[in-house]
């Protein structure tokens, strides 16, 4: 269960900081999946590393209970310079992991050849958000599941097994899914929110919220 208790939340940075959400209320259920409707550039990965608890709100609480995902989607933890072994043991103790099963769990989703010994610089593109994909989901179930705009990654197998593992995490877990795209939220979730003028609103029909959000967009002054 995620609790959002007058949550107000800023987009990163020391000067001309604009809001993402101003005195945001709602309650996650541990087992549903809630579907967030939000505009390109509102702020859709920072809010989704905060209801994580990568980073805290700038004003208002985040009350967990239970675990809960790094945001499936989010690779800017897999530092260049280090090898993916290094990579892989520095995310397991900022999540309180145990390194070896992230490291197991992460070589047999992913099944890149001796991964133990390559570098980052030595992976695709495609392996690198493979290996974020498998990092967000090597923690161990029932959780609350935050996915940041994407939900599966690589070519079509690897697509498939992204599927399978993300519909046995959620046998037993919640999902809180950002994204602008109203089709997969349907596909995904079956309650919905749309993130219009910093405020979460609840929305029954995501193509209307869609309309709203791209009319607002158009009338913003500084979206101009």
């Amino acid at each position: 269960m995620i609790a959002l208790n007058n949550i107000s939340v800023y987009t990163p940075g020391l000067t001309r900081r604009a809001p993402i959400v101003l005195d945001g209320c709602e309650t996650f259920a541990s087992r549903e999946r809630v579907g967030i409707l939000a505009a390109p550039g509102s702020g859709k990965s920072t809010l989704a590393r905060v209801l994580s608890g990568i980073e805290t709100p700038d004003a208002g609480r985040v009350r967990r209970e239970g675990r809960v995902s790094w945001p499936i989607g989010f690779a800017g933890f897999l530092h260049p310079n280090l090898g993916v072994r290094d990579n892989l043991d520095i995310f397991a103790r900022m999540t309180g992991l145990v390194p070896e099963d992230v490291f197991d769990f992460c070589d047999d989703f992913c099944a890149i050849p001796d991964l133990a010994r390559l570098h980052m610089r030595d992976i695709t593109p495609t392996q690198r958000a493979l290996l974020a994909y498998a990092c967000a989901l090597s923690v161990p179930g029932p959780a609350m599941w935050i996915a940041d705009e994407v939900i599966t990654v690589g070519e079509p197998r690897e697509r498939a097994r992204c599927d399978a593992v993300l519909s046995e995490r959620l046998e037993s877990g919640g999902l809180i899914f950002i994204s602008r795209n109203p089709r997969q939220l349907r596909t995904y979730c079956d309650r919905y929110l749309v993130l219009i003028k910093q405020r979460l609103v609840a929305c029954n029909d995501l193509d209307m919220a869609k309309d709203a959000l791209e009319l607002a967009g158009r009338h913003d002054p500084a979206a101009a």
